[in-house]
């Protein structure tokens, strides 16, 4: 049993691929000039290899090329990772594509994440005031509308905005970015700290610092003088560095791939006998700086003190379907809960039945995910379709299909995220709530578990799209286990 949980809980692939992602889209060449202007690279392209690296472990390399057209540029890139996930070797390509205007605004773009497991398709196009795109998994294609106020970039255009007004300490610009893994616009702000010494081939060079941001992931960025990217360290340890296209591909690999699941760990010195029918939980956070936990009825936190108490099913106040006001957004298709496609509503009608009692019929799609899932870990940003077609996932494919399948039977639903305790540590890990009208009770499709055990604390509302809010936290968060009656 101890195994197959360490097998099921692992939310932080889904946190690394929408990093990777966001973070490895094509880098443009230097503009210069005006703010945005046109700009044409040298002998009409741009080639650059990097290797990807993680706490110095080899586990991918990317290739970037920008070529200069005649109405703008287009912008490839593909980029490789090969990890280790509890002795699974789990291997991602990601491929890249982009058009642009001359002043760096895109136009069009396609992003193919490929997997053992699944691939994940987006492409879209801008017309006028709106994005229209299609996301492409388990073989279905759904299209989807984004007003736009304003020109949307790639993150790479944001850094060549910042390079055309010159790059001087305390040059800072900021621009609607699109997130394909959110599939969002959000701001990115890039700021230059100054010059800075970096080694590259046991040698010294001056380069410029920078800062960005993007949707709550920072990384610092280093760019020699013609505003090339020698090196970048982002998220979760991933570094990337410029190199040779043979070393790219050929060097610096170790034997075994890197353990993802070892190095994101949070260890704790009080172990914890029986956790799965643990009902109360006291602990102190640390690391958690600027980062805003849930406080609801099951958890509270008080000056880095978390106590948790599970909470009991109420019975339901109503009758499926939900028809109340107050959670409805809970009820809604989202391009990964696909609640109205025919295999959803098929597979949710089969897992409940008849049955119109919420908390009942909560408890059948929990069993019914329970035991239609093999688990395994599964390198992907999942979607109810795709986990359908697959039977095969971790704990983000069990959560994402358990809130489809809920919402579809008129089930207010959501995935929530956090950490949970399995053999000597928490393990980053995804769940459910339900609304039975009265509170959101957890629901751990995983783990087959309504309510969730005490060991389950919640640090971000959201699906895998969201689940990019851990990231500042990977690394520095800190759990000391107290006893039940440890005053704080």
């Amino acid at each position: 049993m101890l195994r197959l949980v360490r097998y099921a809980v692992f939310v932080t692939w889904a946190a690394l691929l929408i990093a990777l992602v966001r973070a490895h889209m094509p880098s443009a060449p230097p503009a210069l000039g005006g703010a945005l202007p046109a700009a044409t690279p040298a002998n009409g392209q741009t080639d650059e290899w990097s290797g990807l690296y993680m706490h110095d472990h080899k586990v991918g390399y990317a290739h970037s090329r920008v070529t200069a057209a005649a109405d703008g540029y287009r912008l490839d890139e593909t980029s490789v990772m090969r990890l280790t996930v509890m002795d699974r070797e789990q291997n991602v390509r990601a491929v890249i594509g982009a058009d642009t205007g001359p002043d760096w605004a895109m136009r069009r773009f396609t992003v193919a994440l490929t997997t053992d497991v699944g691939d994940f398709d987006v492409s879209g196009a801008v017309d006028g005031r709106a994005l229209t795109y299609s996301m492409t998994s388990g073989g279905e294609t759904t299209e989807q509308h984004l007003d736009l106020q304003e020109p949307i970039y790639l993150p790479s255009a944001a850094r060549a905005a910042l390079v055309a007004q010159g790059l001087r300490r305390g040059a800072t610009t900021t621009l609607r970015v699109f997130d394909p893994s959110a599939l969002d616009a959000q701001p990115m702000t890039i700021e230059v700290l100054g010059r800075d010494q970096l080694t590259i081939d046991g040698r010294q060079v001056e380069a410029w610092k920078l800062h960005e941001s993007l949707h709550g992931i920072d990384s610092q960025v280093w760019l020699d003088d013609a505003g090339e990217t020698l090196r970048e360290e982002g998220p979760m340890g991933l570094v990337t560095l410029r190199e040779t296209p043979d070393a790219a591909v050929n060097a610096g690999w170790g034997g075994a791939p890197f353990d993802l699941m070892g190095a994101v760990a949070v260890p704790v010195r009080m172990p914890l006998n029986d956790p799965r029918h643990l009902t109360q939980l006291r602990a102190r956070l640390t690391g958690i700086d600027g980062v805003a936990v849930p406080t609801d009825a099951r958890q509270s936190l008080h000056d880095g003190l978390l106590s948790i108490v599970v909470e009991a099913a109420p019975a339901a106040t109503y009758q499926l379907p939900y028809a109340g006001a107050t959670q409805r957004a809970e009820l809604q298709a989202t391009p990964f809960l696909q609640i109205d496609h025919p295999s959803v509503q098929a597979a949710a009608h089969q897992a409940v039945g008849d049955e119109r009692d919420p908390l009942r019929a909560a408890q059948r799609l929990r069993r019914w995910v329970y035991d239609n899932l093999q688990k395994r870990p599964a390198a992907t940003i999942p979607n109810a379709v795709q986990v359908l077609q697959t039977r095969v996932g971790d704990c983000n494919e069990h959560a994402v299909l358990y809130a489809a399948l809920a919402r579809a039977v008129g089930l207010p639903a959501r995935v929530v995220a956090g950490v949970v305790y399995a053999d000597g540590s928490f393990l980053y890990h995804a769940w459910d709530e339900v609304w039975l009208g009265e509170r959101w009770v957890t629901v751990d499709p995983t783990f087959d578990q309504l309510p969730a055990d005490a060991t389950h604390i919640k640090l971000v509302e959201g699906g895998p799209d969201k689940h990019t809010a851990l990231v500042p936290m990977i690394g520095h968060l800190g759990i000391e286990l107290m006893a039940p009656d440890a005053s704080g």
